[in-house]
């Protein structure tokens, strides 16, 4: 898998990558974090992200699996500053 988010920030953004077949995407986030790591995807460089699914600290097991899509990036927030969160995303 590819670590697509190691990071204490309040946000961060991964840079866009494009699976070429259905995907998965595991975030290691402390149960008692408010932080969140969302899934986003667009079909096409000129529409807009929209989110695909979302993955926090209650998420159990903190896996999920995505079909096919030609720009995906994944995007944490509402970090405290201090919790590091982790992302990766495999096909």
């Amino acid at each position: 898998m590819t670590e697509r988010i190691n990071s204490v920030a309040l946000t961060a953004t991964s840079a866009t990558f494009s699976p070429t077949s259905d995907f998965s995407v595991q975030a290691e986030i402390p149960a008692l974090s408010k932080a969140y790591v969302d899934i986003e995807g667009q079909v096409d460089a000129a529409a807009s992200w929209v989110a695909l699914g979302t993955i926090n600290g209650q998420t159990n097991p903190p896996v999920a699996r995505f079909a096919k899509c030609p720009n995906v990036r994944l995007r944490m927030y509402n970090n405290d500053g201090v919790t590091t969160v982790k992302a990766w995303s495999g096909e």
